[in-house]
């Protein structure tokens, strides 16, 4: 007990202190990625972090609501009219990382199933959770997506970094003091109440989403989510992602280390082209097109982006329905290309019976 405390206090103080000097240096999202770095150098030396297993889908749900401010009714009503783009945009982004994820299991950096699983374009919890069932090792598929989320994370933050700098402050909590906040704790509470019948590790997300969504959209409600609320959250996040990366995880995935970084900093490179063609056709600021096809968590995108001065609403809206894609076709997309590597169809075969269950 007494060796949790003192973890829990030293990755306190040491987020701390990176969080301010990202602040200090004025890179986005800082309340998330210095945590998140405080928790891998506490993960890799060896600490367990003691976090309360309730505590990350209380922040997911309310990172959810954050979300939900940017997804107005006319925002849905748009994706809807111009759903070419955003499918476009979508599939793309996902060929781009299925393909990747197929080449590291040609080269055997990592075992068929884990390759492709490990290389969604989100969607990592749910990823992680899934995998399971269809044979792959849920260690090695966590590693894969949260190293993905991590990178994607440093990356987004110094590329915002640079626009902000170029185009003024933005707040680093979109805060409307003069609204009501009673309705975000009642969808944070219907959420709690909700999300443990659901079978998805992101339903945390997804449940306060939709319900922010339908109280602002249809229901007319106006609130806002208060900074000391919106703070925790964002570190909570961070530490779920650091802690992640554990001395012996590291030991099993060491050699395939470099591989499977260069996969990812192709990935965010090819995101990155994808984003000139996009932002052209869909009309957007290129930093929104950017963000938008990042391959990161959406809840990570989701705090970048609130403070920094793009098109939210298109940012969100994209990542979410990417999300929802991914949710849907990921293990059909995942099984189908297993079946052109060798060794796997004996996986595949023995692993067919219990896919058939845990797809319906």
């Amino acid at each position: 007990m007494k060796n949790a405390i003192g973890i829990l206090v030293i990755l306190t103080l040491l987020s701390a202190v990176l969080a301010g000097g990202l602040l200090v240096a004025g890179l986005p999202a800082a309340l998330l990625i210095g945590p998140m770095i405080a928790a891998i150098i506490v993960a890799v030396s060896g600490g367990s972090i003691p976090l309360d297993r309730r505590l990350p889908p209380l922040a997911q749900s309310i990172i959810g609501q954050l979300m939900a401010h940017s997804l107005t009714l006319r925002v849905l009503r748009e994706v809807v009219s111009h759903w070419a783009i955003f499918l476009g945009g979508v599939f793309s982004v996902i060929l781009i990382s299925f393909s990747l994820g197929w080449v590291l299991a040609r080269l055997r950096v990592m075992p068929g199933s884990v390759a492709l699983w490990g290389s969604s374009p989100g969607a990592a919890t749910a990823m992680t959770l899934l995998c399971e069932s269809y044979g792959a090792d849920q260690r090695l598929v966590a590693f894969m997506v949260y190293l993905r989320v991590f990178l994607v994370t440093i990356a987004t933050s110094i590329v915002s970094h640079i626009v902000v700098s170029s185009h003024g402050a933005h707040p680093l909590f979109p805060t409307d003091p003069h609204l009501p906040i009673w309705p975000c704790f009642i969808i944070v509470a219907l959420t709690a109440v909700v999300t443990p019948f659901l079978r998805l590790g992101a339903a945390p997300l997804l449940v306060s989403l939709a319900l922010g969504v339908l109280c602002q959209s249809f229901l007319g409600l106006s609130y806002t989510l208060p900074e000391w609320l919106l703070a925790p959250s964002y570190v909570i996040i961070g530490w779920m992602i650091g802690r992640r990366f554990t001395r012996d995880v590291l030991g099993h995935v060491w050699r395939a280390l470099p591989a499977v970084t260069l996969s990812t900093c192709v990935l965010i490179a090819g995101c990155a082209l994808l984003s000139w063609p996009l932002a052209r056709i869909a009309h957007v600021d290129l930093l929104s097109a950017y963000l938008a096809t990042s391959p990161g968590g959406a809840d990570s995108i989701a705090i970048i982006a609130a403070s920094t001065p793009i098109d939210v609403p298109f940012v969100m809206a994209m990542q979410i329905a990417r999300f929802m894609v991914l949710i849907a076709v990921a293990p059909m997309i995942a099984t189908s290309l297993m079946r052109f590597l060798p060794g796997e169809t004996a996986e595949i075969s023995s692993q067919a019976g219990r896919n058939t269950d845990t797809e319906h």
